[in-house]
C-alpha cells in the first residue's frame, strides 16, 4: 500500500503544535500530527495538567488541561491524522518523485511529508533529580517531580523545592485562598538555593503578600527520613542554609521538586539541523537551515525569542503560512483574517 504524502507534519502535540495544526487547517493542507507521548498536550498534560496558565490572551487564568482540551477542539478544523507514542529518530530529505521528507520513528514506522513543523517544546524530557539522601526511595509516594492532581495535597503540609515558574505556580495553587476563601493545603514552604528567582515577579509578589506560604532563600534539602507525627506517617526534612551552614528540621507530608528538566534532541542533531545551544536556529519565517523544515515554540531560537506559549502560537501561524507557500508558490503568505477564512469554509 502506498504511503500517504502529507502536506505538513507537525511534530509535537503541545499547545504550540496544536495551533500549528489549526492554522494548517485554515490553509487547507493535509496534516499529520506526531508526538512521542501517549497523549496530546505535551508538557501541559504530562507535567502539570492542574496548573493554571495566566499569560494566554483571553484567559485571566486557565487550567493547563482545559487549555489543551480547547486547543485540540480548535485543531479539528484541520482534520489531522494523529500518531501518538512515536519517537522520531531521523528526518531525511527525499528528492523523488518530488522533494519531501521521510520521518523515521523508533517503532519502525515511517511517515512522508512535503514540509515539517517542529514544535518540540524542550524535546524528550525528564525531571532533573535532586541527589539527596533518602529522596529517591520515596519518589512517587510522597516525593513528586510531576504533579498530576492537586487534590492529593489537600489539608497537608507541603515543601516545594525550586525558584522557577513551576515551583512558584504550585506554591501559589496550594497556598492562595480560592473564590470561597478556602486554602487547599495546611501549610506550604517554598525553598530556593539562591535569592535570585526565575519565576515571574508578579507571581512572587502575590505569594509574599496574599498567601500563607513561607519562602526561604539560600536553603537546600540536606536529607530526608520518615517521621511519625500525631499518629501519621510523615517526612522529616533536614534543611541547610547554604550561607551560614545552619540546619533545621521541617516535618511535612509531601515534597514537590521543581529542579528543571533534562532535554534530549538527538534526532534533531542527527537530521542535520543547525543548532544554537540546545535550540534550533530559525529565521524570521521560522525556517531552519533545511528548506521545508520549520521550528516553533521553545525549541526555536531567533534574535527576539521569548519562551512563552503566547509567542509560540504566533510562530506556529508564521510557519504554517510559509509552509503553504512552499507547497503552493502561487499562494499568499498572508491568508486574510480568520473571519473571511471561516466564511469560505
Amino acid at each position: 500500500m502506498e504511503k500517504k504524502l502529507y502536506d505538513v507534519t507537525v511534530v509535537g502535540a503541545g499547545p504550540v503544535g496544536l495551533f500549528g495544526v489549526f492554522y494548517a487547517g485554515m490553509r487547507q493542507m493535509s496534516i499529520n500530527l506526531i508526538d512521542s507521548l501517549s497523549m496530546i498536550g505535551g508538557q501541559l498534560n504530562a507535567l502539570y495538567p492542574e496548573k493554571f496558565i495566566y499569560d494566554m490572551p483571553g484567559f485571566p487564568k486557565v487550567m493547563a488541561k482545559d487549555l489543551v482540551k480547547q486547543m485540540w477542539e480548535q485543531a479539528q478544523l484541520g482534520k489531522p491524522d494523529l500518531h501518538l507514542n512515536q519517537k522520531i529518530t531521523r528526518i531525511t530529505p527525499v528528492d523523488q518523485p518530488e522533494r519531501h521528507f521521510q520521518i523515521s520513528c523508533e517503532s519502525g514506522e515511517t511517515f512522508l511529508s512535503r514540509t515539517v513543523i517542529l514544535a518540540l517544546g524542550m524535546g524528550a524530557f525528564k525531571p532533573r533529580k535532586l541527589e539527596v539522601a533518602g529522596l529517591e526511595q520515596r519518589e512517587g509516594v510522597n516525593v513528586h517531580y510531576v504533579v498530576k492532581t492537586l487534590d492529593q495535597y489537600n489539608h497537608k503540609d507541603v515543601l516545594v523545592v525550586g525558584g522557577g515558574d513551576s515551583a512558584a505556580d504550585w506554591t501559589m495553587a496550594l497556598s492562595l485562598p480560592d473564590s470561597h476563601g478556602k486554602v487547599r493545603s495546611k501549610s506550604v514552604t517554598m525553598i530556593h538555593r539562591t535569592d535570585k528567582f526565575a519565576a515571574h515577579e508578579a507571581t512572587l509578589d502575590l505569594l509574599r503578600t496574599a498567601s500563607h506560604a513561607r519562602i526561604h532563600t539560600h536553603t537546600e534539602v540536606q536529607a530526608v527520613e520518615d517521621a511519625i507525627e500525631e499518629g501519621r506517617k510523615k517526612l522529616r526534612v533536614t534543611l541547610v542554609q547554604n550561607l551560614t551552614k545552619e540546619t533545621r528540621d521541617l516535618v511535612v507530608d509531601d515534597i514537590i521538586v521543581c529542579a528543571g528538566y533534562i532535554a534530549k534532541l538527538d534526532f534533531v542533531k542527527d537530521s542535520g539541523l543547525e543548532m544554537a545551544g540546545n535550540s534550533i536556529k530559525v529565521n524570521d519565517r521560522m525556517e531552519t537551515n533545511i528548506p521545508g523544515i520549520f521550528a516553533v515554540g521553545d525549541v526555536a531560537s531567533h534574535a527576539g525569542k521569548l519562551k512563552l506559549i503566547a509567542t509560540g502560537v504566533g510562530e506556529a501561524a508564521i510557519a504554517a503560512n510559509f509552509a503553504k507557500v512552499m507547497i503552493d508558490p502561487a499562494a499568499k503568505a498572508f491568508p486574510g483574517h480568520s473571519t473571511s477564512k471561516f466564511e469560505k469554509h
